[in-house]
């Protein structure tokens, strides 16, 4: 047996009932029991073992599920069901032949079906094509997910690097060795949350205006509404660019108003700057309109101080009267990412990016180390030395040294997210796991 930190054993174990989720709509249930330890220490090593190895020179990515084929029906398939297909015998389970199978198995549409068996561990009973929508938690989209059973997944991302779920409910994660937590969600910290207030009020400002000015009911709308809504354009931009894969830095200053960084001497030279009209307001415009179509969709003339809520617009975007408006706010955030294939940030405020290609230069305070938060506020920290990272990330904490009203999200070409913000008296960095781009949405 592979030797393996029993740390995420142990944590996944603790995680295990606590991550149960509503599968009501998805196949016939099972009980939802883990394997005993040792069963479960050798399937996650021999996970962990083929995240380390290559496949005609390409890392290694899969998803794999521990069900029962049974629970798939053999006359369905995707986009609302599982295509179940089963091998004609059950193949071994070690990492030599996930290998071998992986290039068969697109991590985006497939997994590898395995189950227990009481004298030889585990089994490959074949393959399961999901399709792609369960991905439209992290990238955005309306249309209703396939729900993969309540059962346990393991997605295999590169090397050393595992994501364990239950159902498509993520309850650890290990990067490079290192446990990530993802109750550390600096979107939902207070510290965020004030960052953006100026723009929030100014929205709800121009929401009471809209209506005062009209005839019909139109509904409040909750500050969280707008929270919300802003976080996820953001985590929409930050998903789309980990899965290009290519890699890209935002450097994001909250409020409405531009920053001048057009002096000679200002730490980022902004190389394509973008010409200050209605088009770079867009993403400002989207949001506008979209609390607008909720709040007149579901206004109400017996009770017109109805306040709409996050939940009550999630129901509602799966009419066809917001499919447009769901498919501009997602062709934006495709937009903004596209930037971040050229060398240098994309700078952006609260309407928008106002620019690509920046280059983070001048006379930068001399910066030896960071800390790495471990809690959603920052105060539980410890300290790196920053030689350790790369270029991309250095030149982001000097300037968030420099600059204390700056927020930036490094996105690194193998999908790992930090974000870096002035918090404390230090420069802080979050790592953020996939499971904070799936939340809420």
């Amino acid at each position: 047996m592979h030797v393996y930190p029993s740390e995420l054993v142990e944590l996944i174990t603790k995680r295990w009932n606590a991550a149960s989720t509503d599968q009501s709509e998805g196949p016939e249930q099972q009980a939802s029991t883990l394997p005993d330890n040792p069963a479960l220490e050798q399937l996650i090593s021999t996970c962990y073992q083929v995240s380390m190895m290559r496949e005609e020179d390409r890392p290694v990515t899969l998803r794999l599920i521990v069900a029962d084929p049974e629970l798939f029906p053999p006359d369905q398939g995707p986009p609302k069901g599982f295509l179940r297909v089963l091998f004609s015998s059950t193949r071994s389970f070690n990492e030599y032949e996930l290998r071998r199978l992986s290039p068969a198995v697109d991590f985006e549409r497939s997994l590898i079906g395995v189950i227990p068996h009481p004298e030889k561990g585990f089994r490959i009973w074949g393959m399961l094509n999901s399709g792609i929508r369960w991905l439209q938690e992290e990238r955005g989209g309306n249309k209703k997910t396939n729900q993969l059973p309540d059962t346990f997944v393991v997605h295999v991302t590169g090397p050393g690097m595992l994501t364990i779920c239950r159902g498509l409910k993520i309850i650890a994660t290990l990067n490079s060795g290192r446990l990530l937590d993802s109750a550390a969600n600096a979107f939902q910290s207070k510290w965020m949350q004030k960052l953006f207030a100026e723009e929030r009020e100014n929205l709800l400002r121009m929401h009471e205006e809209f209506r005062s000015s009209v005839l019909y009911p139109v509904a409040r709308i909750q500050d969280e509404f707008i929270d919300s809504l802003q976080f996820q354009l953001l985590k929409r931009i930050i998903s789309v660019t980990r899965m290009s894969l290519h890699g890209g830095t935002f450097l994001i200053f909250p409020g409405p108003d531009l920053p001048d960084l057009s002096g000679e001497n200002e730490p980022i030279q902004i190389k394509y700057r973008f010409h200050h009209d209605e088009a770079i307001k867009r993403q400002q415009n989207l949001m506008i309109r979209t609390i607008r179509l909720a709040t007149t969709a579901l206004g109400d003339i017996n009770e017109p101080d109805k306040i709409i809520t996050w939940k009550d617009y999630v129901e509602l975007r799966h009419e066809s009267a917001v499919y447009d408006l769901e498919e501009a706010l997602y062709e934006q955030a495709q937009f903004v990412a596209s930037l971040a294939s050229v060398d240098g940030a994309v700078v952006t405020t609260g309407q928008g990016a106002i620019g690509f290609g920046g280059m983070i230069v001048g006379s930068l305070d001399k910066l030896t180390e960071v800390a790495i938060a471990h809690d959603v506020e920052g105060t539980m920290v410890s300290l790196a030395k920053i030689e350790g990272y790369g270029s991309r990330h250095r030149s982001v904490y000097h300037l968030c040294n420099a600059l204390h009203q700056v927020m930036a999200f490094v996105v690194s070409q193998d999908g790992n997210v930090q974000l870096a913000k002035w918090r404390n008296g230090i420069v802080t960095c979050w790592d953020l796991t996939s499971q904070m781009f799936m939340d809420d949405n």
